[in-house]
């Protein structure tokens, strides 16, 4: 699924392409022209550390070690990403999402201008995704789905066998409230949640995305 090899550098030093800019972390992005889109493919590579793309308002934070594919359209939005390996955390717009999709092994998840986070767990053999807020409507390639919609945290899991179930984690997996802050910020928006109690609740326990801007 990665590139065998690849070398990972820090984002300073790579080229920016005309779709995605790596503004944080660590990352290897491997471009191709797509002619079903008319835009371009990027392989993406990403380190140890994780790493932060953006797409004109369409903000991404991919944990370490995640493998990924992006498609973007003419216009230079991201349109499709396949999740091959880790997790990925989507900021959009509320149109910048419109019509995304992100895919996995064994799902789909049709983005309607939400904050997202999809995982892989190759070990459960399942797709974990979670709605930070907005909605996505989810459908398992075993048969089975569901459209969540909320303003804060709705969590699920997708198993290889079909269906949708609910999330086995009392907190939201690898994806923290003040990562969300922080990186809506670089889109020059505020979280579009409704937070209990008026505070966020989940920290990360590691700094938040480093970016440059």
């Amino acid at each position: 699924m990665g590139m065998a090899g690849a070398v990972l550098v820090p984002h300073q030093v790579l080229a920016q392409n005309e779709a995605i800019s790596v503004i944080g972390g660590a990352v290897n992005i491997e471009t191709q022209s797509d002619a079903g889109t008319g835009g371009e493919k990027f392989k993406l590579d990403i380190g140890a550390l994780g790493g932060v793309v953006k797409a004109k308002d369409q903000v991404f934070y991919l944990d370490p070690k995640t493998e990924a594919e992006f498609y973007s359209n003419d216009d230079g939005l991201v349109s499709n990403i396949v999740l091959k390996a880790g997790g990925v955390l989507s900021l959009f717009g509320e149109k910048s999402g419109q019509g995304v999709e992100i895919k996995t092994f064994n799902a789909v998840g049709a983005i309607r201008g939400t904050t997202t986070y999809f995982a892989w767990q190759a070990q459960e053999n399942r797709t974990y995704v979670c709605c930070c807020y907005g909605g996505v409507d989810l459908s398992n390639g075993k048969g089975g789905g569901q459209s969540l919609n909320t303003s804060y945290h709705t969590a699920v899991i997708l198993p290889a066998s079909g269906g949708v179930e609910a999330a086995p984690y009392d907190k939201p997996l690898n994806h923290y409230d003040d990562d969300i802050v922080a990186l809506e910020q670089k889109a020059g928006r505020e979280p579009r949640w409704q937070l209990p109690h008026g505070h966020l609740n989940f920290f990360a326990p590691r700094p938040v995305p480093l970016t440059s801007s």
